[in-house]
């Protein structure tokens, strides 16, 4: 099959995975998998007592993949789910689930910020303004492709 892909996807396709293996190294170094960053940092981000589905969404993760984290993370201490009807009993963080975010989750998020800090306000806002634009049309391309393949 003899097929040219657009150099300009090439390219964001690129940008994506540097991104992405860049936050592979900086998870890996701190023996965390993606899914323990995202509910960890959800929690840290939505407060102690968000829910699971609540986590689901911050993070944009199937609500399997966030079930199965949590309850990893219950497992190993980290976090605590309190009394509630499943899915929906509140989670907090352990005395050692604390003590974990500040020493692997906050030095990442401190990364994150010193970069963001170092962005001039215009081309972050230019960036935003692009990648939302790109967002938005290629949802809509996905939801157009949905429709006609259920037709």
């Amino acid at each position: 099959m003899n097929f040219k892909i657009n150099d300009k996807v090439k390219y964001l396709n690129s940008m994506c995975c540097e991104i992405d293996n860049m936050y592979q190294t900086l998870l890996l170094n701190n023996g965390l998998s993606d899914s323990e960053y995202v509910v960890l940092f959800s929690i840290m981000e939505l407060g102690e007592g968000c829910l699971q589905k609540d986590i689901a969404n911050n993070g944009y993760i199937n609500k399997k993949t966030t079930n199965s984290t949590i309850k990893k993370l219950e497992k190993n201490g980290l976090i605590t789910l309190k009394t509630g009807k499943y899915p929906n009993m509140p989670i907090y963080l352990t005395e050692d689930g604390k003590k974990y975010i500040q020493k692997h989750i906050l030095p990442i998020v401190e990364i994150q910020t010193n970069v963001m800090e170092s962005v001039p306000d215009s081309d972050f806002e230019n960036l935003v303004k692009t990648y939302s634009k790109y967002i938005r049309i290629f949802k809509d391309a996905i939801s157009e492709l949905t429709k006609a393949k259920t037709k």
